[in-house]
Order: structure tokens, then C-alpha cells, then sequence
């Protein structure tokens, strides 16, 4: 069965176990609910005894693939929700062409009264095959003061298998922040600067990481105090 949490009033998340690089960093999809329209964002892999679940909430219009990682199980959601609009990030259309995306998140946004979204410029990562954009998207659901992030902070704590806590000390990863990977991948920190200040500047006190444990208070400043750590000045 699916693992539906409330996190708030229209607002849920569904985990599941996922391995990089040999290490269990879990995955998390977070469900919003505007009006009776449910956003799904950075979907998991959803089967189709999911959809009763799902439907019970609301109806699945937005799929959304918040940057150019987490897009793994898209077309699994999309077969289950056909009708849904399809967002992306750019340069996911070229990485990934069998995918059908109907919309970019390009540009800084809100969908209804409640979520915010804006794309974080100049964001990256060392990764295996070299330093690549992540063009990662983030939300913010304004009635529950939540922050919804994909790839760009993490927040391996003690819940988490022993060798990914040490993982996650050897790589910076303590407490709500980005990996070595992605201070040592990023060119472009002014530009990230100046994205994570607009970040910063959103109501929010619960953050909710795609990868580690949902941060429910003082998550702003835990994200600052993370970002400070990432461009090595404060903020």
C-alpha cells in the first residue's frame, strides 16, 4: 500500500526506498492539493492500486519533474494519469526526448493562491560523468509555511542506515544543506546566490528534502545556515 503521510492541511508525502551510488537516500513525492486538483512533484513509482488512494484526495492534474534527475518514474505516472499536464525543467526535453512534457518551469510562478514555485539559476553537481546543471525547481506551500526541495539540500539524520550517515558527514551533508558534490559541481554561486536569497525571503518553517527527513520547524534557518556553509560567506 502507499505510504501516504499528512504533512498539513492539503498537503501529503509518499516515500520509497532508492539507492545512488550504492547508498540508501530514499526518495519522497510531495502531494498538493488546490481546490480539488492534486500536484504530484517529483513522482515516485506509482502502480495502479496507487490511483484509488489518489483519487480519494483529489484529481492528478500536474505531474511535475522538478529538475533534470528526478524524472525516473514520469512516464509510469503519466500512463496512470493521461490527462495530467506534464511539467519539466529545461534541458530535461533534450536529455530524455520519449518523455511528453506540456510545460516548463522556467521562469518563477504560482499555481492558484497557495504554491509558489522558482527555479534556481546556476545550480550544479560533480557527478560521475562530470559537472552538469541541475535547473532544479523549488515550491512553496504558503498555507502550511512549506518548503518543498528536490536535489538542492539534504538531511541524512540518525533515521538513516549508519553508512549513509557517514556518507553524508565525509560529504558535508550534516544537517539541512547540499553535498560537496554540489558546492564543488557549482560555477555559477552568484547566480545561485542570488536565487537562494529569493528562497530565503519566501514565509516558510517546514522544509520538506525529496532525499532525508522532512525538517518541521526552524527550517529556514537551517537552510541558511546550510547555503552560508555552500557559498562560504553568510547570507
Amino acid at each position: 500500500m502507499m505510504n501516504l503521510i499528512p504533512v498539513a492541511e492539503n498537503l501529503w508525502t509518499v516515500s520509497q526506498p532508492f539507492r545512488y551510488l550504492g547508498l540508501e537516500v530514499g526518495t519522497r513525492m510531495t502531494i498538493v492539493r488546490l481546490d480539488s486538483d492534486l500536484i504530484l512533484i517529483s513522482p515516485i513509482q506509482l502502480q495502479t492500486r496507487d490511483c484509488p488512494t489518489l483519487n480519494a484526495l483529489g484529481t492528478v492534474r500536474h505531474l511535475m519533474a522538478p529538475n533534470r534527475s528526478h524524472y525516473l518514474f514520469l512516464n509510469q505516472a503519466q500512463d496512470l494519469f493521461p490527462d495530467a499536464v506534464v511539467w519539466g525543467v529545461e534541458g530535461l526535453a533534450e536529455k530524455r526526448p520519449e518523455l511528453k512534457l506540456d510545460a516548463l518551469l522556467n521562469q518563477p510562478g504560482r499555481m492558484g493562491d497557495n504554491l509558489d514555485y522558482l527555479p534556481i539559476d546556476g545550480f550544479g553537481a560533480l557527478l560521475p560523468r562530470g559537472i552538469a546543471l541541475a535547473y532544479e525547481t523549488v515550491f512553496c506551500h504558503r498555507p502550511s509555511r512549506s518548503l518543498i526541495l528536490t536535489d538542492i539540500a539534504f538531511n541524512f539524520d540518525a533515521s538513516y542506515p549508519w553508512v549513509t550517515q557517514l556518507a553524508a558527514r565525509v560529504m558535508g551533508t550534516t544537517g539541512l544543506k547540499p553535498s560537496k558534490f554540489e558546492k564543488w559541481g557549482t560555477r555559477e554561486k552568484d547566480k545561485v546566490k542570488a536565487s537562494i536569497q529569493r528562497v530565503l525571503a519566501w514565509d516558510f518553517d517546514r522544509v520538506i528534502p525529496a532525499h532525508g527527513s522532512i525538517v518541521e520547524t526552524d527550517g529556514k534557518a537551517q537552510l541558511k545556515t546550510g547555503f552560508e556553509w555552500f557559498f562560504d560567506e553568510a547570507l
